[in-house]
């Protein structure tokens, strides 16, 4: 086989620009943009959310693909496909089921903030049409690329339609971009799967998991190969449960079947010296210009400019992962050092109460912004001189990527995919950063203090800004790696499950 021949399937819960909680998104609309150029054949295949405007996005139904049929023990529905103008050598294909899928929230309901009851039959029939999109389009990929356990559950029905003589050829790979979200659902739902997966529903069983069935697990245990979204992470989630969140033994015996592959950055969104939401546009090698846009976050923020002063920047969502909890114990000593910190995020309410009292407490010191502003938020990229980022984990991350190329060093603890792209300032090579290991408040100060100190270094700091900006994080490095995942997959024989 040629390598320009490799078809692949990109299966998503999200893809940007149609639908979007978080990177999942982005990913999906970067990833597989970034494998074309590597010379796959890409289709993504999605829902159709209902909030997804056919006209706006000139979506049409595909020929001979509508009116199709699900049966899942006692609920039928009526499903089809429909298809977006290609974009390059991408094509997006959606979905089409208004019962499940017509609804202002992709995952949970806005009116009771709790997970759609029937999220089990909304995904369930994502992995089974992307099966069925092979067979009316009458094109069988090398490749079914999964991702998370919305669509987790191809993995297992492409094995079991090997048995019956389709899709030998075909290989899935799940990629895991957060392994803390299972896909549980009551023991009943192991019914509406179909193709056999009873009998895969037992005690300890590849579908089982403390009384429920766990539609990522089904794809762990069943995808030819896994894979996460940083090498550090690939091995921080078979090493204990503070990772593995109980699927560690089962990433354990997979063994050389899971790799780590670092997602990318989109580096034409984020480009100081193109990004048009900045004040100013500048370089590493005009980084005077950078200050201006300091200037301008101070005042868009409501806190005064002092550039001998560093200004923190955070944007995140706001919740215990994200480290918040080990920050505010010493929020108010990281003010007095003195420092000045803006974030911008939403989450846990209890969270951001307690932010809103800083930010009253702290008017001249501290600013929140609650919701997300796509222009502040790269405005705070740039006009910030130190990101906070001190995660409970991270599987990669991609704020500390968008820092270092705008020049804007993080601080950073050491897990996951912040452990496989930040450099420590102390690294003699050439630093791009600070970071710490222990998930504790004091190591945070302490990890803090060390930049301020350097920050009033000025020769230093410029010098450990241009280390930053000059690292190379493009999706490009990221699909050869996919690629040659894909490849390894395709050499491997298929997995059996008995």
């Amino acid at each position: 086989m040629s390598r320009a021949a490799r078809r692949v399937l990109f299966v998503s819960s999200e893809v940007a620009p149609f639908s979007k909680t978080g990177g999942l998104a982005d990913i999906s609309a970067a990833l597989p943009r970034a494998l074309a150029a590597e010379g796959c054949e890409l289709r993504v295949l999605t829902p159709r959310y209902g909030f997804i405007n056919r006209e706006q996005h000139g979506i049409r139904n595909c020929d001979g693909a509508t009116g199709l049929r699900a049966d899942f023990r006692g609920r039928s529905l009526r499903f089809g496909f429909s298809r977006a103008p290609r974009t390059g050598d991408v094509e997006t294909y959606f979905v089409e089921c208004d019962p499940l899928y017509d609804r202002p929230g992709l995952y949970v309901d806005p009116f009771t903030n709790g997970d759609y009851i029937d999220n089990d039959y909304r995904f369930i029939l994502l992995s089974r049409a992307a099966l069925q999109l092979c067979r009316v389009t009458d094109w069988e990929p090398d490749v079914i690329h999964c991702n998370d356990w919305q669509s987790a559950l191809a993995a297992f029905l492409v094995s079991r339609k090997r048995g019956a003589g389709a899709f030998a050829r075909t290989r899935t790979l799940l990629t895991i971009h957060n392994i803390a979200y299972h896909g549980l659902f009551g023991p009943e739902s192991v019914n509406r799967i179909g193709d056999g997966a009873e009998r895969f529903y037992f005690p300890g069983g590849p579908l089982e998991f403390y009384g429920h069935v766990n539609f990522l697990k089904a794809g762990l245990e069943f995808a030819d190969m896994l894979n996460t979204v940083s090498p550090t992470y690939a091995r921080e989630i078979q090493s204990s449960y503070e990772y593995g969140y109980g699927l560690e033994a089962v990433l354990h015996a997979r063994g050389d079947s899971v790799a780590g592959i670092l997602n990318g950055l989109d580096t034409d969104a984020w480009n100081p010296a193109t990004d048009a939401h900045l004040a100013a546009t500048y370089d590493a090698n005009a980084l005077e210009n950078k200050e201006r846009n300091k200037l301008a976050l101070c005042a868009r923020m409501g806190l005064s400019y002092d550039a001998s002063v560093p200004l923190f920047g955070s944007v995140s969502r706001i919740a215990g992962q994200k480290g918040f909890e080990i920050l505010i114990p010493v929020l108010s000593d990281i003010f007095h050092l003195p420092a000045r910190m803006v974030l911008l995020g939403s989450g846990d309410p209890h969270l951001e109460h307690v932010f809103h009292e800083f930010a009253r407490l702290y008017p001249d010191r501290f600013a929140v912004r609650i919701g997300y502003d796509e222009g502040l938020a790269h405005l705070i990229e740039a006009g910030a001189d130190i990101f906070l980022m001190p995660s409970k984990y991270e599987p990669c991350g991609l704020n500390q990527m968008m820092s270092m190329r705008y020049g804007t060093l993080p601080v950073v603890r050491a897990t996951g995919g912040l452990a496989d792209t930040v450099v420590d300032a102390a690294d003699a090579a050439g630093g791009t950063g600070f970071s710490f290991r222990e998930y504790r408040p004091d190591a945070l100060l302490q990890t803090v203090r060390r930049a301020v100190k350097t920050f009033r270094d000025r020769e230093r700091w410029m010098a450990l800004q241009r280390n930053a900006m000059a690292q190379d994080f493009s999706w490009a490095q990221s699909a050869r790696r996919y690629r040659e995942l894909y490849d390894q997959c395709l050499r491997n024989p298929p997995r059996v499950v008995a």
